[in-house]
């Protein structure tokens, strides 16, 4: 009658679990444990008793007498931090009252040797330092010219090669 109520105790609105860390060392880390379930906004109650719960689960299947349990756990995080593979170039060196009479022949120069420089497809994107609709507009004269060639898989921002570099490849 005793053991029936000891493993089944009344409904309690606290239930209160103790134990004794067995050094200073061990108190200490168990206080650590506590700050940082704290700062995390947990249950130190709540965590505790589901490392307890996850530990014996883990532990059925290990449960021979002759054996010491023993659970090792390994967290690996992979993540790629996305670097900008250009840097865009600022092209202030005209003078503010001249900015109007700059030639389309400098700004199309100005893009097939930044290409040249990349050697590789480019967008857009690589030229932020050139409006969007000035550079549309010297695009489609370079591809009338023949000396860029769009990329053929329709991506957004659409991709552009140097027709020399083409040239380079097939011979």
């Amino acid at each position: 009658m005793v053991k029936q109520k000891m493993l089944d105790p009344k409904p309690r609105k606290n239930l209160i679990c103790n134990f004794r860390a067995p050094n200073i060392e061990k108190y200490n880390k168990w206080r650590k444990f506590k700050e940082w379930c704290k700062d995390n906004g947990l249950d130190i109650c709540n965590v505790t008793l589901n490392i307890t719960e996850a530990f014996m689960k883990g532990s059925e299947n290990f449960a021979l007498p002759d054996k010491a349990i023993q659970i090792n756990m390994k967290n690996e995080f992979y993540y790629q931090v996305v670097k900008p593979r250009r840097i865009p170039m600022a092209v202030n060196c005209v003078k503010k009252q001249f900015v109007h009479t700059v030639s389309s022949n400098l700004y199309e120069a100005y893009i097939i040797e930044k290409a040249r420089r990349i050697k590789m497809e480019f967008s857009y994107r690589d030229f932020l330092e050139l409006k969007y609709d000035a550079f549309r507009r010297i695009i489609v004269r370079l591809k009338r010219k023949g000396l860029l060639v769009p990329n053929p898989m329709r991506t957004r921002p659409q991709f552009y090669f140097l027709a020399e570099n083409l040239e380079k490849k097939k011979s």
